[in-house]
């Protein structure tokens, strides 16, 4: 009996092994017809078959990010490794006044990071906003959207305590950028006082 289930146990693993090598080899047989028609004349470039192209690169950076290795559970984007004993090169937020500097310190921030790829950012915070957008908002001038900043320390790898520390930054900025777009009463100026109409006393009265 021992035996028998044992065989039937060893029976069902090789079935399984059998069903993988199945999916994949037909996995394989799909991506080799899907190259030979991309070779056809015209086809690469129709915006159709791009815009599918994109979608497929997407499912690659994500799984990727996830990992295929057996028995990892944990994604990349927590695995972020920190400097030396002693020695902090991570770029901090608190000190930017500025949407451009916030943005630069956003900037040495993936540098610090190891410079990952904006699809692979956009992966990692799981397409919290598209790669397209934290290129824009990294590359402009204008004080980002919190969720935009949000989706880039994660896709950086960062933890809670960096997105504490960038949200606290990003904070400061907009209360302070709200408050100087609010509008002030005009100052009453001395040449305002002195064109106020005065009032004639009518002729006759005393």
């Amino acid at each position: 009996m021992k035996r028998r289930n044992g065989r039937g146990t060893s029976d069902h693993r090789d079935r399984s092994q059998a069903v993988d090598e199945t999916e994949v080899s037909a996995a394989a047989a799909a991506i080799d017809g899907l190259c030979a028609r991309l070779k056809r004349l015209g086809t690469l470039e129709h915006p159709m078959v791009r815009r599918a192209l994109r979608k497929l690169e997407d499912v690659t950076t994500q799984l990727e990010s996830v990992g295929s290795s057996a028995g990892r559970h944990r994604n990349r984007a927590a695995c972020q490794i920190g400097d030396a004993d002693g020695v902090d090169l991570k770029p901090s937020p608190l000190a930017a006044t500025t949407a451009p500097e916030f943005i630069e310190v956003l900037r040495q921030y993936k540098a610090w990071s190891g410079d990952p790829s904006w699809r692979t950012m956009a992966a990692r915070a799981n397409q919290i906003v598209v790669h397209s957008t934290m290129h824009a908002a990294m590359h402009g001038d204008r004080l980002p959207k919190l969720d935009v900043v949000r989706a880039i320390i994660i896709g950086c790898g960062g933890g809670e305590e960096d997105l504490r520390s960038f949200a606290t930054a990003w904070r400061r900025l907009a209360t302070a950028r709200t408050a100087a777009c609010r509008p002030r009463p005009a100052p009453r100026t001395a040449l305002a006082r002195a064109r106020r109409p005065r009032v004639r006393p009518v002729s006759g009265m005393q």
